[in-house]
C-alpha cells in the first residue's frame, strides 16, 4: 500500500508516491516496486546515500549518489527518490519549468539551510516562484519530537514548546514551512499532509517510536 500523491500537482503526467508501513522495505528493491506502481520507470532512478547535510544535487543521469540530502531535475527521464523514517519529505514542482525535487530535511539539515539552498537552486534556474507547488508529507511532528538544548539551540522559539526540564517539542515541520515562504513560495501553494510518523504505528514506520528497528519509507517522483 502506498499514498498516491500524484494529484496534489495537479499535473496529467507528474507522479509522487509514498509507502505505507506495510510496504515492503527491501533496500534498493523498494524504490523500483513503487516507481513501477506509479508507471514511472525504475531504471531511471536517482538514489541519494542521505547524510543530514544541506547538500542539493541537480540530476541528469539515473544512478547512486555520495553525501546528498536534496535532488532536483529538469528531465523528464530521471525519477527522484529519498529514504525517511520520521523527517520530512518535501515534494516540489515548478509546474512552469516541469523542474521537480525532493528534499530529506532532518533536523540537521533544517538547521543548515537544507530548504533554502535547494528553493535557491530552484530559482538559480527559473527565477519565477509563483508555479511552485510544494508539499511536506508524512513526517514527526511537534507532538513526538521531543529535543533536548542542544537541538533546540539550532531554532527560533517560535516552534518550541517547553517540556520537562530542559526538554522542549520542536515544530520541525512549521520550521520547513517558514523556509519555504521566506524563499518565496505562496502560501497556498504549500501543501501540508500534517500526518505524523511516530503517532501512528499502524500506518507508518518510525525511527524515534521503533529505533533502529524501524523500517524506512521512500518518496519518489518523476514524469511518466
Amino acid at each position: 500500500m502506498f499514498l498516491d500523491l500524484s494529484s496534489y500537482f495537479n499535473q496529467d503526467n507528474f507522479r509522487a508516491g509514498f509507502p505505507l508501513g506495510d510496504f515492503s522495505y527491501n533496500s534498493k528493491n523498494d524504490r523500483k516496486q513503487l516507481a513501477e506502481n506509479l508507471e514511472l520507470k525504475s531504471e531511471n532512478l536517482v538514489i541519494p546515500k542521505q547524510v543530514h547535510s544541506h547538500h542539493v544535487q541537480i540530476c541528469t543521469t539515473p544512478g547512486e549518489l555520495a553525501d546528498i540530502d536534496a535532488v532536483i531535475s529538469h528531465s523528464t527521464d530521471i525519477v527522484l527518490s529519498i529514504q525517511v523514517a520520521d523527517c520530512i519529505p518535501v515534494f516540489i514542482l515548478d509546474k512552469n519549468s516541469k523542474m521537480f525535487g525532493l528534499i530529506h530535511a532532518g533536523w540537521r539539515g533544517t538547521a543548515k539551510g537544507i530548504v533554502g539552498k535547494t528553493m535557491s537552486e530552484f530559482k538559480r534556474i527559473n527565477e519565477q516562484t509563483r508555479d511552485m507547488i510544494v508539499l511536506i508529507g508524512p513526517s514527526i511532528k511537534q507532538c513526538c519530537f521531543e529535543i533536548g538544548p542542544e537541538v533546540a539551540k539550532e531554532f527560533s522559539k517560535d516552534f518550541l514548546i517547553q517540556g520537562k526540564g530542559d526538554r522542549s517539542f520542536l515544530d520541525l515541520q512549521g520550521v520547513v514551512k517558514t523556509q519555504l515562504l521566506n524563499a518565496g513560495i505562496n502560501s497556498e501553494n504549500i501543501i501540508n499532509l500534517n500526518e505524523c510518523t511516530c503517532c501512528q504505528p499502524d500506518k507508518y514506520y518510525s525511527y524515534r517510536r521503533d529505533g533502529k528497528r524501524a523500517g524506512r519509507m521512500i518518496a519518489i517522483c518523476g514524469w511518466v
